[in-house]
């Protein structure tokens, strides 16, 4: 005996996979929780979070098969949506803090370090 609604069945199932496929949520940092990932990188190892009394000292690695470039193109383009303002290169600033990106080649392409601390005054 077959079981009548099979093909709607396999009908949504492959709607709904295609549907999040093409959805790209995006994805923030473990330990910013207000710092998007760029969808070329992973975020690696675990980050570090600490409250002072200046304010958060945070800390969180990515990499990915990118280019310094691309990188810095799309936290150019997208962090400034967020509120922060490009003061350098590489550093960000919002309120009172500041987030820099420092950039190292590895084997899988480069790795950014992506360092949040309260501005210094």
């Amino acid at each position: 005996m077959r079981f009548p609604l099979t093909p709607l069945v396999v009908s949504l199932m492959l709607f709904a996979f295609s549907s999040a496929q093409a959805a790209d949520p995006t994805r923030f940092a473990s330990v910013i929780d207000d710092l998007p990932l760029m969808s070329e990188i992973v975020e690696v190892g675990d980050g570090v979070e600490f409250s002072t009394p200046a304010g958060r000292l945070a800390e969180v690695n990515a990499e990915g098969q990118v280019s310094r470039k691309d990188v810095l193109s799309f936290y150019g383009a997208t962090l400034p949506q967020l509120g922060w303002a490009r003061v350098g290169e590489t550093e960000f600033v919002r309120e009172d803090e500041s987030l820099t990106l420092i950039f190292e080649q590895v084997a899988s392409g480069v790795r950014v370090r992506f360092a949040l601390a309260p501005l210094k005054k």
